[in-house]
């Protein structure tokens, strides 16, 4: 069951966190930072099976915390034109973010506790090359061609584990998919169809970089 009492600390501990790293940079890549400190994190605390429930608490904290940051910046907009934008460009990160809660809860409550833990496992290994090619491209912008192998691994890393791997590990464990409520195989399912979304718009971009490239070296 999700330990309430657990909660306020880890929402103090990733804003102290933020709050050290925002003293060196600015507001996106300290939040960029922050996420990537969260994907390690379990990462690591899931290979090594250690105290998986607090590392499920802190995931779960880590998307409240970043939802009220999401939130905190959609409020901060001048103008509902604004405002409006700010809330198209965020949701689906806040559909993301709703979903990812719900079916870490789940994973507190269900008897199949490893296999959600596992899938979730899979969707923070396609994360790490985003962060890092987010920071490249911020922190770096003026090496091209550095961001554009950057963001190729990206596409590469990503489609592999969001389409190919999830895709195998749902079909191999069925069974315990189908067990898991309708809620629960809904929000899975919504994950794993974001994964496609974000996987074309990569495909896409990398194009882009492509004939950007080309064009370069042509002039």
């Amino acid at each position: 069951m999700m330990n309430i009492s657990y909660l306020l600390p880890i929402l103090c501990f990733w804003h102290t966190i933020t709050t050290e790293v925002s003293k060196y940079k600015q507001d996106a890549p300290t939040n960029n930072i922050v996420s990537f400190i969260h994907c390690v994190s379990y990462i690591v605390h899931y290979n090594y099976e250690y105290n998986l429930d607090y590392a499920t608490h802190m995931s779960i904290g880590f998307y409240i915390y970043d939802l009220l940051y999401i939130l905190s910046r959609i409020y901060k907009t001048d103008g509902d034109h604004d405002t409006n934008n700010e809330f198209k460009r965020y949701t689906p990160f806040i559909i993301h973010h709703l979903a990812g809660m719900y079916v870490l809860i789940s994973s507190l409550s269900v008897e199949s506790q490893e296999h959600i833990l596992y899938a979730f496992h899979i969707l923070e290994k396609s994360n790490i090359m985003l962060y890092i090619s987010y920071h490249l491209h911020k922190e770096y912008a003026h090496y091209l061609r550095l961001n554009i192998f950057s963001e190729f691994c990206q596409l590469i890393i990503y489609s592999y584990y969001r389409l190919f791997e999830l895709a195998l590990y749902i079909y191999d464990n069925r069974t315990q998919f189908f067990q898991f409520r309708y809620i629960t195989q809904f929000f899975i399912i919504v994950l794993y169809c974001m994964g496609y979304a974000w996987s074309y718009r990569l495909l896409r971009k990398n194009q882009a970089n492509f004939y950007a490239l080309k064009r370069r070296n042509n002039d």
